[in-house]
């Protein structure tokens, strides 16, 4: 609430006019309410606060997490840096694309590689193409439109030159999402 109060949510079109003109274009400064890791509290809590509030928000899942049987979830999650709560209630603990397709019809739904992946962990053309390229189409699929912004495990900025940046700077995506910034 004290956000909504000050705060005007950003989408990815406030973005791009802020990039391409340097405006800004809303009247108060912006907030991006992000979740990343695919947890099924996103859809069941975070979801109907932001719909109260009037809030958009920004979902990054790891595209295979979204195929897991939810009595493998568990084993999933912590094979791949995703932390589940240890007292949360008994699966499913992550969404699926059932889900993911009813948060795109009113939020932004965008890329966070397959597994849950760091830049580092990407390093030949299979890895950038199951990481990278397989996530940023299903998810095209999904909402029929390139997902606006690409994030890693632990947040780095993709770089150009090495097999992770180039496979970001090729699949479409307008932004990489990192811990400190949003970068175009």
């Amino acid at each position: 609430t004290w956000y909504a109060r000050r705060f005007d949510p950003v989408l990815p079109e406030h973005l791009d006019r802020f990039t391409d003109t340097g405006e800004w274009g809303l009247d108060r400064p912006g907030f991006v309410p992000c979740f990343y890791d695919a947890y099924r509290n996103h859809l069941t809590v975070a979801l109907p606060v932001l719909e109260d509030l009037g809030l958009t928000g920004w979902f990054l899942p790891p595209t295979a997490a979204l195929d897991v049987p939810p009595d493998e979830q568990r084993d999933y999650a912590d094979a791949h840096d995703i932390d589940l709560v240890a007292d949360e209630p008994d699966a499913p603990w992550l969404m699926t694309w059932d889900d993911v397709a009813r948060i795109a019809e009113r939020h932004v739904v965008a890329a966070h590689t397959a597994h849950h992946t760091s830049a580092a962990g990407i390093t030949t053309a299979e890895d950038a193409e199951r990481e990278v390229f397989d996530p940023v189409r299903r998810i095209a699929d999904l909402t029929g439109a390139t997902p606006p912004g690409f994030a890693f495990l632990y947040g780095t900025i993709p770089e150009a030159g090495t097999v992770a940046g180039d496979a970001v700077l090729a699949s479409g995506v307008r932004y990489a999402i990192t811990n400190t910034a949003y970068v175009r």
